[in-house]
């Protein structure tokens, strides 16, 4: 009678606990592009070194060595080579997430609240990481190796490497049909069973796609190769034809940009900025200038004179004001500040006029309108009102035809039934991120919640409102609210919208005048960047990795330039004797490895665009195009400039004495 009950918290809490998101796994998804494009720039470096050795290896053949025993000691030199690089890594990778912490306890604090955040690592875990990282490493090292020492002795000893057969030509192809064709398939089953909000079946989606872009671009190397000239060309289709003389290093090149690039886009479209359009209806904040949430109940409507007068607010103080009042039900906090996941979100009770042409719908469920909006939170209302009338009009025409009484029975009984189990269910609206991922379900799902008297129901989530001011909370009807609980007096949280250039002004005036029922109002704006900045801070991190892997990639292209001209020293000099100049020479190289460059941005790109589609086609979502296009352009000069410093040393010097060498 009193409501006094029970809670098993410490339950409740260890579930909570126990569903929270693993970082551990995103940071694993993201880092694997980097991972790949260290194994790529190890491969490299690794056969370069190999061709740096040639006589070595040809004089191990020629003293009697099998080609499988050659291969075998480079393994364990390059097993010691891992080893010791794991070891390095484990150490660098304790430092970086000492780094994470250091930031997110300081510069990120914004990103966790009050969440305290304590370093910790044991032996196993260490062990399995400098494991698993020399047995990767050295299966790298394996498949490098693997068409080594098959040369002639003679050509090894003279330092001689041919290029070997490279015949991904075929191969390449149908891996960018088959990869091509599954990612187009994820995308049209995602997009017709209603998932576009499927993040992981998107991100595949991409995955796969960069996957058909290289063996597209391996394909590409191979045609090139195959042909036999063409009839005009110029110097800069010279040397993009240069790209088919090392495929393997070219397409090594081009993957290495490709990851890094996909992981820049793919992390940068999900930054969130609430200040862009803050006072659109539209917008995360609803156009509402200004969140209040108070201490004590308010019982009076503030839209009414005689409501602000009981302030003693004056019918000029508040002019333009309009106040959409909430009732709130103590629950978990359901919001990204939360790394626990909420078992009872807070429920706020609203009128859903209130909020007519409010926010964005990111989705609703199965069978509803989305242009039927806040109007959702009342469709189980109506049913019910509409089935008690049918109810009293079953009853009252059992009364008045005596002849059928048990068919009036069965009908009166029927009807009963469908009310309790309308009863049992209450619709309600959330933010798309709290549903997703601090409560970890989805639009059409229900919650199970215990009313004031003790009785069941549930919680039907009938849509979901795009990044918004609303997170931690499920919204539903005012009606209901109250019907479920109402010891809950009065309105504790506030959305005002108010005139721009009055907002400081109106902030000031209720503070003041609402003092004692402990009113303190926040900027919508504001309060919806506190809670983007937990997304912001964790894609930071997110596009460290991605830069990393860029870094490796552009390193990687410059050692590949480096190399390659070297190589061909004769005949660049060769190009010099019958008359071309250094500046020609610079463009020729300049354009075979800016090629390059492009086309491993340009894979990056579109499948990054693909992997973030849910976002892209997400109502009220607003593309940072700028800063993207500005962090692609900075790795293209970035690029372009490993490009012409690799060109310019390697061009230094006499060519036509290495040509003399020839």
């Amino acid at each position: 009678e009193l409501g006094f009950k029970l809670e098993p918290v410490g339950e409740q809490a260890l579930k909570a606990a126990e569903q929270g998101q693993d970082f551990g796994q995103l940071f694993l998804g993201f880092s694997i592009f980097l991972v790949v494009a260290a194994l790529l720039l190890m491969a490299l470096l690794f056969q370069f070194g190999l061709e740096q050795r040639a006589a070595d290896i040809g004089t191990l053949l020629a003293l009697g060595f099998t080609p499988e025993q050659v291969r075998r000691l480079f393994l364990r030199e390059g097993a010691m080579l891992a080893l010791a690089g794991s070891l390095l890594g484990a150490l660098g990778g304790l430092a970086y997430a000492k780094a994470m912490l250091w930031g997110l306890a300081t510069v990120w604090r914004s990103a966790v609240g009050p969440s305290s955040l304590q370093f910790h690592a044991t032996p196993t875990t260490l062990a399995i990481g400098v494991f698993s990282g020399t047995v990767v490493a050295m299966l790298t090292i394996w498949l490098t190796l693997r068409k080594q020492a098959r040369q002639p002795p003679r050509e090894l000893l003279g330092g001689e490497v041919q290029s070997l057969k490279f015949k991904v030509q075929s191969r390449g192809a149908w891996v960018a049909a088959g990869s091509g064709l599954a990612a187009a398939a994820i995308v049209i089953w995602a997009l017709v069973r209603g998932e576009s909000a499927n993040a992981g079946a998107f991100f595949g989606a991409g995955a796969l796609l960069l996957v058909a872009g290289l063996g597209w671009a391996a394909a590409w190397f191979g045609r090139m190769a195959r042909e036999a000239g063409a009839a005009r060309l110029t110097l800069g289709g010279l040397g993009v034809r240069g790209c088919a003389r090392r495929r393997k290093r070219s397409l090594a090149t081009v993957a290495l940009l490709a990851c890094g690039s996909f992981l820049i886009v793919a992390i940068g479209v999900f930054r969130l900025d609430a200040n862009r359009d803050a006072t659109l209806r539209r917008a995360g904040t609803g156009g509402f200038a200004l969140m209040g949430e108070a201490t004590m109940p308010v019982v009076q409507d503030l839209n009414t004179r005689s409501g602000r007068e009981f302030f003693g607010l004056g019918a000029d103080e508040l002019a333009g004001v309009n106040v959409v009042p909430l009732r709130v039900r103590a629950g978990d906090e359901a919001s990204c500040l939360n790394l626990n996941r909420a078992q009872k979100p807070r429920l706020l009770g609203v009128k859903p006029e209130l909020l007519a042409g409010r926010f964005t719908f990111a989705n609703v469920a199965k069978g509803l309108d989305r242009r039927g909006g806040w109007e959702l939170l009342r469709s189980s209302s109506q049913r019910k009102e509409a089935l008690t009338d049918e109810s009293q009009m079953a009853n009252g025409k059992s009364q008045m035809d005596r002849s059928l009484p048990a068919s009036a029975l069965t009908n009166n009984s029927a009807l009963r039934t469908s009310h309790s189990a309308l009863g049992d269910e209450v619709p309600a609206i959330g933010d798309a991120n709290s549903i997703q991922w601090a409560l970890g379900k989805k639009v059409g799902d229900t919650l199970d919640y215990v009313d004031e008297q003790g009785r069941a129901f549930k919680l039907r989530l009938v849509g979901a409102v795009a990044n918004s001011i609303l997170q931690g909370s499920l919204l539903i009807d005012e009606a209901e609210f109250v019907k479920r609980f109402p010891g809950e007096s009065g309105y504790r949280m506030f959305l005002l919208d108010a005139p721009s250039n009055a907002v400081p002004q109106v902030s000031a005036t209720l503070s003041r005048t609402l003092q004692d029922v402990g009113l303190e109002l926040t900027p919508a704006a504001e309060r919806l960047n506190a809670f983007n900045a937990v997304q912001n801070t964790y894609l930071g991190t997110f596009q460290i990795l991605g830069g990393l892997g860029l870094l490796l990639g552009s390193a990687g292209l410059g050692v590949v330039v480096l190399r390659n001209v070297l190589e061909r020293r004769g005949e660049l000099g060769l190009l010099v004797a019958v008359g071309f100049r250094r500046s020609a020479l610079q463009r020729l190289v300049l354009s075979e490895h800016g090629a390059l460059l492009g086309l491993g941005l340009g894979i990056g790109i579109a499948a990054a665009a693909v992997a973030v589609l849910p976002a892209i086609v997400s109502p009220g979502t607003q593309l940072p195009y700028g800063s993207l296009a500005l962090t692609l352009a900075a790795v293209l000069l970035n690029g372009l400039l490993w490009t012409w410093l690799a060109t310019g040393h390697a061009l230094r010097g006499n060519l036509l004495a290495a040509l003399r060498n020839e």
